[in-house]
Order: C-alpha cells, then structure tokens, then sequence
C-alpha cells in the first residue's frame, strides 16, 4: 500500500502511527489520550522550550509554607540542550481539535522610573535617591561596594545587602586571631583549625527568618506572594538558603521568578522581576496531533527538554586493535524509537527577543515511555513571525 494511503487509514481509524521514520504502526486505541492542564488547586509545572537543565534529577530540597505554594526543587536554566540525536516517535492517538490560548508578555513599563527603584529599595531598608546606573540603564540606590538595589529598564530587579557570606567572616576572624603563619603546639596550623571551626559553628538562617525575608523582598517588588510558588534550597555548607519564588500565570507555574538568598543575618542577595505579565489576547493553538507531527518538523525544533540518563556512557578502553567490519555489513546508524505515552498544554517562557520582550507561550509537552520529555510550541503557524528574530 503507498504511503499516502497508509497514512490515509491510519488517520480515517484513529490509529497512532509512527512520525520521522516513513512508517505507519496503526494503534488498536481509537479514543484520544487526554491533555493534562493546570488547575487552581494544583498548578502544571514548567514547560520548557530551550532545556530545564535538571537532567530529570531533582536538586536537594526543604519544603516549607511561605505563602505560596511549595514544591520540591527542580533545576532551571537556559541556553543549553542536550543532544538528542536521531529519534523516531510512536504517537498514540492523538485529538484533531484545535484550540485558543492566552499569550502573556513580560510588560517592564510598569515600574521603571527613579520612584519606583527608590521605593523598592527604601522597603528593603536603603536609604537615599536613586541615581542612573551606569551598568545597564536602570537606577541604582546605594553604593555598589555595600548594599545596594537596581533596577533595570527591562523588568528586573536586584538587591545586596552587605551582609558577607560565612566564609568571609571566618577568614577575616581566623586572621585577626591568628594571622596566616602561626602553628599549634600539636602541630596543626592555627588559621586552619580556626576556620573549620569558626564555619562549624556558623548557623544556618532559621524557617522564620527565612520566610520574613522572601516575604519582604518579594512584596517590596510589588509580587503577590500567594501568586506563586516557592521551592528552598540550601547550599551544601548548610549556611545559606535560597528560595526560589516562580510567579503562577492562568494555572502554570512558570519561569519568571525571583531568587532570595538567604543567611542567618538576613538576605545577602536577591533579584526578581518587577513587570507586569498582560495578556496579548487569545490566539489559535494547534491539535494535539498537529503538534504530535510537529516533534519530526525541524522549523519547530522539538527540544529533549528532560531526560533520566542524558549523560553518555563513555566507550570502553581498548585492549587490543578493533576488528575492520565484515564486508556488506550494515553501516551504524543508530535510531532511537520514543513510543509518547502522556501529553500536556501549559506555558512556556520564551527567551529575549532583540527588543528585549519575554514572551509566555502555549506550549506541548510529551513524555515519552523511556521517560525522556520533548516540548515544541503550540501556536498556530499564522501566530508565528517566522521572519523575526525568535
């Protein structure tokens, strides 16, 4: 049977079928897999576009109630994807329906003059009038050398306290108790030992003060706390605590967050957004099959975005020369199948465009049986500008 017409029946019955290989595998499930979605009650996770970073392992975590909804940390980042090679999907059968969504951008306009940053940073307990930055063309109050808070024209705001970090205060004590050369009677240098237990006894910040402080930053940003959701993590000495606070957009955590760190005097640093998200309006989404085809299309670069094993397994040592292979052997080409068991809508953050725009997109997400996550984005191609910058 030609192609064409595979695919023909394949679709005329519902069936799934393989996408990127040229093959059909007709499926005996004619009843569409659901999309999970976000609700009220339990916002969906991040989808990311551009890789989470977390290799699907999750980072060591406290979980605590500050006012928004508390999670087990996950690992963010941008800019880097794993290698994904050369996949084929096995999609189930999939909705044909397609839908509207919500667009959001990142408006910065909302809190960039010399008050707002003045404000922010007097909530903070800085005093004095914001100044022009001559970093990145936001304001700036206090001294750059102490504390300190700026805001920047793009929507985003940042604060030091002067608070120093453990390890700072240890060495400056340990000096002053001992300067660099002198040696214990048993031996030991004395600097050394005063170190370990200067740094022992250090403590870390109480859940208290830990929630007073990402209460006060994030308010201070003008965020509504119950608006989002805060995972804490503490650094591997146990003297810091970092919270991470990730704003809830339309029932979807997202991206756009503001980090607090944390130490038993109070915040050392923190940063965070200070735009409003509006609505750009409803735009068309595509199916869940369109954007199941959509995986094997290279205009809309399907990302693993999450993975239990991404890390290779390095080739074993050689012991002796290899064999030259067999004469009409088949040449290595190695296809991974990925049989797509779930899909779900959600948003995801976009990078920067060049006008400095962070956009939140409908996005899928499907996750495969090996339990590797592939994303591509939602929107109908007429939604697209696919002559932009993006």
């Amino acid at each position: 049977m030609p192609l064409a017409a595979s695919a023909a029946v394949a679709a005329a019955i519902g069936g799934a079928y393989i996408w990127g290989s040229g093959g059909i595998a007709v499926s005996p499930s004619t009843t569409p897999i659901a999309v999970e979605t976000g609700t009220p009650a339990d916002p969906a996770r991040p989808i990311h576009l551009y890789g989470d970073g977390s290799g699907g392992a999750l980072s060591q975590s406290v979980e605590m109630q500050v006012g928004g909804r508390v999670e087990p940390s996950v690992g963010v980042g941008f800019g880097w994807d794993r290698p994904t090679g050369r996949n084929r999907f096995l999609l189930p059968t999939l909705d044909t329906a397609s839908t509207q969504a919500d667009v959001f951008v990142v408006d910065p306009a909302a809190q960039t003059t010399a008050e707002d940053a003045g404000r922010m940073a007097a909530a903070l307990g800085l005093s004095g009038d914001a100044r022009p930055s001559d970093l990145d063309g936001g304001w700036v109050v206090g001294d750059y050398a102490g504390a300190y808070f700026g805001l920047q024209l793009w929507g985003e705001a940042y604060f030091q306290s002067g608070i120093p970090d453990a390890l700072s205060v240890c060495e400056r004590s340990a000096t002053d108790l001992h300067g660099r050369d002198k040696m214990n009677d048993d031996g030991t240098w004395a600097f050394g030992q005063e170190m370990i237990r200067c740094m022992a006894d250090t403590p870390p910040p109480s859940d208290e003060l830990v929630q007073e402080s990402v209460s006060l930053f994030l308010s201070a940003l003008g965020i509504d706390e119950t608006a989002t959701q805060i995972t804490l993590t503490p650094d591997g000495s146990d003297h810091t605590t970092t919270a991470t606070a990730a704003l809830i957009v339309e029932n979807n955590v997202t991206e756009i967050v503001a980090r607090v760190t944390v130490s038993a005097q109070g915040i050392m640093y923190a940063s965070g957004p200070t735009g409003e998200i509006v609505s750009l309006g409803s735009y068309a989404v595509v199916s869940p099959a369109e954007a199941g085809e959509r995986l094997s299309d290279p205009a809309f670069s399907a990302r693993m975005v999450s993975s239990p094993d991404y890390l290779s397994v390095p080739p074993a040592s050689l012991t002796a020369p290899p064999e030259a292979p067999q004469p009409g052997s088949a040449v290595p080409w190695k296809v991974v199948d990925r049989e797509i068991v779930s899909v779900r809508l959600g948003l995801a953050l976009l990078p920067k465009d060049v006008n400095q725009h962070r956009y939140l997109v409908p996005t899928y997400e499907f996750t495969a049986a090996d339990g590797t996550v592939w994303s591509v984005i939602a929107l109908g191609e007429d939604e697209l500008d696919m002559t932009g910058s993006g």
